[in-house]
């Protein structure tokens, strides 16, 4: 039996949306709107045909002014590639351990607890990369090479694979164009391919017994020697050039023993984990965005300073804690369970502060302090420092005393 024949199963659909839910994977408006499309049997046209539509090409902002490249298909079609992306867990075992990206039952949680069992830590020579544009850069032709290396017993979900990736077409300006469209950023089976298309790089790694560490595109090495870093690199670099991959020079860092480093958003520094330097930076720009958009939009409708600083605040406590329930990725769930250090949410809680009062002149002066820290609590206002405090004792820590932003 084909895991395709499961995506006309209900079961197959009921047991997707329980293990989502136990495991937090959904916001509320996903888990609601998944509630409907099973319960109307919306899967059963696409899952019989397999037909999808062409992607939709769209470039969307990052923070610094750059863009990232996504393809979108229509919900229902993204929600059935979705199960059959979980159902694909079947094949998790191809994977080397070093792999800690989209495994079931595996996090960046997982990652840091091998990382601190390495022993000498704190005397090894760190190498961090990243490989630029790694979903869209994979050759089609060769990432169905590697598909057929791993599902050798399912020959339909091979042949459809093949040619979901083969096809080459986009939308892209409401006109159809054909390219090598690699994995395809933003398709759910992305999350898969990002995984098996490097599998032969880390076996390489893992093989050598060196610390290797991958979540997707993301990589970290440790060595005990400069010389053994530079050799590690210049493989590494050998190694994705021959799959048609290059490294991102812009997120090539080396670290050497007693120095800080970076991985998944989190910053080393004598055997304690805080927020890094660019995770700080990035969500800096993104409150002086929003500061200035809301300052601009306060002038333009002559509304109160109230109403703006609390529409800025409800905006960054969905991103931080996610009070509605309708966001799956929010620090709250990805920093907050790692972190020993909060220095870098405290210059964040000051920085937030700083432009919420900011919101009340446009300008930097005293004149701000006339908005109090008490009456930014008043407008909702949460401190990540006290929200992080509060989540380690609801795991039996030891809470700390408020402090001012």
């Amino acid at each position: 039996m084909s895991l395709l024949d499961r995506l006309c199963e209900e079961s197959a659909w009921q047991e997707y949306r329980q293990y989502k839910s136990i495991h937090g994977c959904m916001t509320l408006r996903e888990s609601e709107g998944l509630d409907l499309f099973i319960k109307e049997k919306r899967y059963l046209p696409i899952a019989k045909t397999l037909e999808f539509s062409v992607p939709e090409r769209k470039s969307i902002n990052k923070s610094g002014g750059k863009k990232r490249l996504v393809y979108i298909l229509p919900e229902d079609e993204s929600r059935v590639l979705k199960l059959l992306t979980w159902l694909m867990y079947k094949y998790d075992g191809a994977f080397e351990p070093c792999c800690y990206s989209f495994r079931k039952g595996c996090s960046a949680r997982d990652a840091f607890s091998d990382i601190f069992r390495i022993r000498g830590l704190s005397s090894k020579y760190v190498l961090k990369l990243d490989i630029h544009d790694y979903f869209n850069s994979m050759p089609s032709e060769r990432l169905c090479e590697e598909l057929a290396e791993v599902i050798t017993d399912d020959p339909q979900l091979l042949a459809f694979l093949t040619r979901f990736y083969m096809d080459g077409r986009a939308s892209a300006g409401g006109m159809i164009i054909t390219e090598d469209r690699g994995a395809m950023a933003g398709i759910p089976l992305s999350a898969f391919c990002a995984n098996i298309y490097l599998a032969p790089v880390d076996r390489h790694f893992e093989s050598l017994g060196i610390p290797y560490f991958r979540y997707s595109d993301d990589i970290l090495m440790m060595f005990d020697s400069k010389s053994g870093l530079d050799e590690g690199l210049e493989t590494f670099t050998r190694m994705i050039e021959e799959r048609g991959l290059s490294l991102n020079p812009d997120k090539l860092a080396v670290a050497c023993p007693g120095e800080a480093w970076s991985f998944l958003g989190f910053k080393y520094e004598k055997g304690r984990l805080d927020l890094s330097d660019v995770t700080v930076s990035k969500m800096k720009a993104k409150i002086r965005r929003k500061a200035r958009s809301l300052y601009r939009w306060r002038i333009r409708k002559d509304a109160s300073y109230d109403r703006a600083a609390a529409a800025m605040i409800r905006r960054f406590n969905r991103k931080f804690y996610d009070p509605d329930g309708d966001r799956e990725f929010t620090w709250s769930r990805w920093f907050f369970p790692l972190l020993t250090r909060t220095d870098g949410l405290h210059e964040l809680d000051a920085y937030l502060a700083d432009k919420l009062r900011w919101l009340y002149t446009g300008r930097t002066c005293k004149a701000n302090y006339a908005v109090t820290y008490s009456h930014l609590k008043e407008l909702g206002f949460r401190s990540l420092v006290n929200e992080y405090y509060r989540s380690k004792k609801e795991e039996g820590e030891q809470d700390a005393p408020e402090k001012e932003a």
